[in-house]
């Protein structure tokens, strides 16, 4: 009942439709129920051969038929535009739900799984919402306004045709539960299904330079095997429902003709009547087995909802304080105060006990080998992530208590992976600034040195870069990336390795558009090659979560620590030219 008053919830906006519909539901229902009397009435006509009675029968019909058919038309459209509305406002939630969720859903949910949820599932709710409902409501009028008549034909053949009614609901809810729980798993391995998909799209790269195909292939067709056959129980539960529940309603119309043809023998009812009561017999036979039908479609439904709504319930880990309040125009002060972290209560810590301080406008580096928590430093600074200890400050004020959006509104991020939307150049530089100028827009492409490649692309700033950004090399990503950072105008800089990937002529074009960028504002830089950040004003060298040597260039090497192994690591094959 829970997951029906949740859906109820949604239904509540559009009630004027869905009772337009629901009184469209009913003339369709009466419309339905008035064809039996005159079915009688049509034998009685025939029989007495009286051609007005029989002329006014067929104009009657002609009229209910006629007014049927815009009620049918009313019912179904109404219905529709509440059904579509609903499934539009529940995707719409979704989609701005799943942009709330913090940092850590994405890196433990795949993105099969969200895409299932928020396609396949909520289709499975519109299906249920706009063509069982319109159907379920028309089909039980129809069926108490036929059994209605049929006590006022005979109740005692009524009575004997209603005791198939507690049969055919046991079957109706018995298939109805095995059809939710195979549902349930059907949706769960095309969630699978889509991402297997998601992932060998987005990864065809790397499937081709190992040579993968064949497993993957192989993996994809195991899965989709699998789906085959749990898609394949629901059809056989209903494949079973449908002719069980179509054999019971015989048996019944046997016993019904076998009764009502004692009952005329009998000279208890008139044959007129016994032909009008078969009528409303094959009447409601429809409306039994379409509810049958819609209890499989529903069953769907709610198993699809229970997906929904556990995505739906999800509370973001990292969220504004009850009190938090607007961070001002920073200066750029960042310290760091006791600060350890871990990702979950049962693993060990990934940062420990980090204390430092960087001055408005300085540059700090952060170095060390693969696994140190150089990316986890930086992710503190935007609340992607909250310490598990300690605080973070900036200019004095712990970022817990201040606004997410008035944070990251100041905080520039430039990653190792550029991520470029679908879209136009110009699209992509304005994304944090949707109301930017042309002018603002070329003027940080300068800055950035993208805009000289930009003005030969095949439309300029109107080009499309594809989906990622794949029609741009990784170069032009990066400056592009730049470019949309420095129109956001922020006062904290974050570099993720943003030149690990490039070769040397764009390296070097991109380093000198983050130096530009860098004037003024404080900068995180992660480096990955310590020729980088040789002229940081703070270089901080970090190993298995703990800050180990804090300096300058000069000093650290003097130092002879790990700084020092990992210059000469990086450097030895130019200090030893034989060695080549």
């Amino acid at each position: 009942m829970k997951l029906y008053a949740r859906l109820i919830i949604y239904i509540k906006p559009y009630w004027r439709h869905i009772i337009g519909s629901l009184i469209a539901m009913v003339l369709v229902s009466i419309a339905n129920v008035l064809i039996v009397p005159l079915i009688g009435t049509l034998s009685d006509a025939i029989g007495s051969k009286d051609f007005q009675l029989l002329n006014l029968v067929i104009a009657a019909a002609f009229g209910i038929y006629f007014l049927r058919g815009i009620a049918t038309y009313a019912q179904i459209y109404l219905m529709s535009f509440a059904g579509q509305r609903v499934v539009t406002d529940i995707r719409k939630q979704v989609f701005s739900h799943l942009q709330s969720l913090s940092l850590d859903f994405f890196s433990k949910w795949r993105v099969g799984e969200v895409i299932s949820r928020s396609t396949n599932d909520i289709e499975n709710i519109q299906h249920a919402l706009i063509t069982s409902v319109t159907e379920i409501f028309p089909s039980m009028i129809t069926l108490l306004g036929v059994l209605g008549y049929l006590l006022y034909l005979n109740w005692r053949l009524t009575l004997m045709t209603l005791l198939i009614v507690p049969v055919l609901s046991l079957i109706v809810t018995r298939f109805g539960e095995q059809m939710r729980n195979a549902s349930r798993h059907a949706q769960r391995k095309i969630a699978d299904i889509s991402a297997i998909l998601q992932e060998t799209v987005s990864g065809a790269r790397v499937v081709k330079s190992f040579a993968m195909e064949k497993d993957e292939i192989e993996k994809f067709h195991n899965e989709s095997e699998q789906s085959f056959w749990l898609i394949m129980k629901q059809w056989q539960i209903n494949a079973t429902q449908m002719p069980l529940l179509a054999f019971i309603q015989l048996l019944a119309v046997l016993a019904v003709i076998w009764y009502g043809g004692f009952e005329v023998i009998s000279g208890r009812l008139a044959p007129s009547n016994l032909i009008a009561f078969f009528a409303g017999i094959a009447l409601i036979s429809d409306p039994v087995s379409k509810l049958g039908q819609i209890n499989v479609t529903l069953q769907k439904a709610l198993a699809s909802a229970e997906r929904i709504f556990e995505l739906i319930d999800l509370e973001p880990t990292i969220k504004d304080a009850p009190d938090a309040i607007e961070l001002p125009r920073i200066k750029g002060n960042v310290e760091f105060k006791d600060v350890s972290f871990k990702y979950e209560k049962d693993q060990q810590e990934v940062l420990k006990d980090i204390n430092f301080n960087a001055g408005a406008g300085k540059i700090v580096a952060l170095v060390g080998k693969s696994g140190a928590g150089k990316s986890t430093f930086i992710n503190l600074l935007p609340r992607f992530y909250d310490p598990t200890k300690g605080t973070v400050a900036i200019d004095g004020l712990d970022i817990k208590k201040v606004k997410l959006e008035s944070l990251r509104s100041q905080l520039g991020i430039v990653p190792q992976e550029t991520m470029l939307f679908s879209g136009t150049v110009k699209d992509n530089i304005r994304y944090g600034k949707k109301d930017a100028s042309p002018q603002e827009i070329e003027h940080v492409s300068k800055i950035a040195h993208a805009h000289e490649f930009i003005k030969d692309l095949p439309r300029g700033y109107d080009t499309l870069v594809g989906e990622r950004g794949v029609l741009l090399s990784g170069g032009q990503r990066q400056r592009v990336a730049i470019a949309r950072a420095l129109l956001k105008d922020p006062r904290i800089l974050v570099f993720d390795e943003a030149t690990s990937s490039l070769d040397t002529e764009s390296e070097r074009l991109v380093q000198d558009a983050m130096q530009k960028l860098m004037e003024g504002r404080t900068t995180f830089v992660i480096a990955h090659r310590i020729s980088t950040v040789q002229h940081a004003d703070i270089i901080i060298v970090l190993d298995r979560g703990m800050i180990v040597e804090t300096g300058k260039h000069d000093q650290l090497l003097q130092k002879g620590g790990i700084y020092k192994r990992l210059y000469d690591m990086q450097f030895k094959d130019e200090e030893n030219p034989i060695s080549k």
